[in-house]
């Protein structure tokens, strides 16, 4: 649990490569697993919400800002 604290002292920015970087090594695993049906079937569903309504998006700067508000 150390570890985590450790984490959550880091600044935004260190969190956010952080992650990236841990995203970035599981893409990245030749053995992970296949995608399960029902989150296939929640990607498909939210793909076609998105296909429906392109324009009902937020920016990464607007993401950014409340994450900010919030801390």
């Amino acid at each position: 649990m150390t570890e985590i604290k450790n984490i959550l002292k880091l600044s935004i920015d260190e969190r956010i490569h952080l992650v990236q970087t841990i995203w970035d090594s599981i893409a990245a695993d030749t053995e992970v697993s296949e995608i399960s049906e029902e989150h296939k079937k929640i990607l498909d569903e939210r793909l076609e919400a998105h296909k429906n309504n392109p324009n009902d998006v937020v920016s990464w700067d607007e993401v950014k800002k409340s994450v900010k508000k919030i801390l």
